[in-house]
């Protein structure tokens, strides 16, 4: 890699980072760290792994499509592409990631300090109009982001984290306050979104390495993925500082388990930091939520306008997902996490698996690879929040005997599975056209 492109891998992998970065990125790991105790670090790892893992995945395997999601998908089928696309732009668009950014904002940015006689609407009006102010200019996006909003996003972010390591609001207890810390913290990673995220993300990073004007796909492929790794590198290394913060918490009877994920991170800033904590706080997450923002509405105008071959603008396409997610928007952190979370749980196996097959794409030659396994594990997602939800209970013994099921990862050993199966149809296939 050219010294001189250090720059911009730089400044494209800090912006993919503030991107992911948002409002479950904040507000997961300080509870995931509290409820695991001594197991903070494997539950941190879970965490990372189906959050800044999948989402490095993501970018690899849509380098590889042009950051085309609907390419990728139409290896499946082109109808399929189409609905899981659509499906995965409205996830992290403008009904679900998009207003809990506005959402998250709100209730950890200025009710603390304002308290509720701040209009949550007056707060969605200038939260997203700032936000279409920010994205109206589809070639500035990654440019605002990477050199002025993560700068300042990093610095209070570390300060929190550097407090908490210099100064612990207590001692971490032996083991965790509840079973299956692992498996919680795979599926709080899930709740991101990030790995669904890096699917329209992956467009918005490789225009940006394209405006390098580079003339070398390879090189345009290895600073995408150099992009990609910076931002996951540093994912991790937030995440563990959090959660480090959240375990701290543990030996304190007072605190009760089922304790608001917004409530606790407000809680452990004015501990760590006292009155100036919820200005930090308040910093934090306004820039946090607001560079997620930025990203969502890009990738999602992005896509509209590819899908709809120019029918709306990329312009016009920013406005209507800004005001759609500002009235979603005042429905709350938690209500909004009670929505999403069955439809992620639906489309996330199928996603990953479509997704890790993307990373091999050159490789496989025949669309019957990519078929089998990403509708197996369509089922199952399906059948797993149907069985989260108290549905269908003679079928929950058989599916805990899935490996890994108790670690959330239930749909990589039949990934694994069907991917060997559809390989032999697929080798049986290719010998009996040979003898024809």
């Amino acid at each position: 890699m050219k010294q001189k492109h250090f720059k911009s891998i730089i400044v494209i992998g800090f912006a993919l980072f503030a991107m992911y970065f948002g409002a479950g990125n904040l507000i997961f790991p300080p509870y995931l760290g509290f409820i695991s105790g001594g197991d903070w670090i494997k539950s941190s790892i879970g965490f990372t792994i189906a959050d800044a893992g999948l989402g490095l995945i993501g970018i690899i395997a849509l380098a590889n499509f042009d950051g085309d999601i609907i390419k990728l998908g139409s290896r499946v089928n082109k109808k399929f592409a189409v609905i899981l696309s659509l499906a995965i732009i409205l996830c992290i668009g403008p009904f679900l990631a998009m207003p809990r950014t506005g959402a998250t904002s709100y209730e950890i940015g200025i009710l603390p300090i304002f308290g509720s006689g701040f209009s949550k609407y007056l707060f969605a009006i200038i939260f997203f109009g700032l936000v279409i102010l920010l994205t109206i200019r589809a070639n500035k996006v990654v440019d605002i982001v990477g050199k002025f909003l993560t700068p300042a996003l990093i610095i209070c972010v570390g300060i929190l984290i550097f407090k908490g390591f210099t100064s612990p609001l207590g001692e971490i207890a032996d083991t965790s306050l509840v079973e299956g810390v692992v498996k919680r913290g795979i599926r709080d990673g899930y709740q991101t979104m990030d790995a669904l995220a890096s699917c329209m993300f992956a467009l918005v990073i490789i225009n940006a390495v394209k405006d390098l004007k580079l003339g070398d796909k390879l090189g345009e492929f290895e600073i995408t993925i150099a992009s990609g790794t910076t931002a996951a590198i540093c994912l991790a290394i937030v995440y563990g500082g959090l959660a480090h913060i959240g375990a701290t918490l543990s030996m304190d009877k007072s605190i009760p388990v089922d304790i608001d994920n917004t409530k606790l991170l407000v809680d452990v800033t004015n501990g760590l930091l006292g009155k100036i904590g919820v200005y930090i706080l308040g910093i934090i997450v306004l820039l946090a939520c607001l560079t997620t923002a930025i990203g969502l509405v890009s990738a999602t105008a992005s896509y509209f306008t590819n899908l709809l071959n120019g029918r709306f603008s990329y312009g016009q396409v920013v406005v209507i997902a800004s005001v759609v997610s500002g009235v979603i928007s005042v429905l709350g952190v938690q209500e909004i996490i009670k929505i999403s979370a069955p439809i992620l749980e639906i489309i996330y196996p199928c996603c990953t698996t479509l997704i890790i097959l993307g990373m091999f794409n050159k490789k496989i030659k025949d669309d019957l690879v990519y078929q089998i396994p990403v509708y197996t594990n369509l089922v199952l997602g399906l059948l797993a929040a149907i069985l989260d939800r108290g549905y269908l209970k003679a079928l929950e013994k058989p599916f805990k005997m899935l490996p890994l099921e108790n670690h959330g990862l239930y749909w990589i050993m039949p990934m694994i599975v069907t991917i060997i199966i559809a390989l032999a149809i697929s080798k049986t296939r290719e010998a009996k056209t040979a003898e024809n």
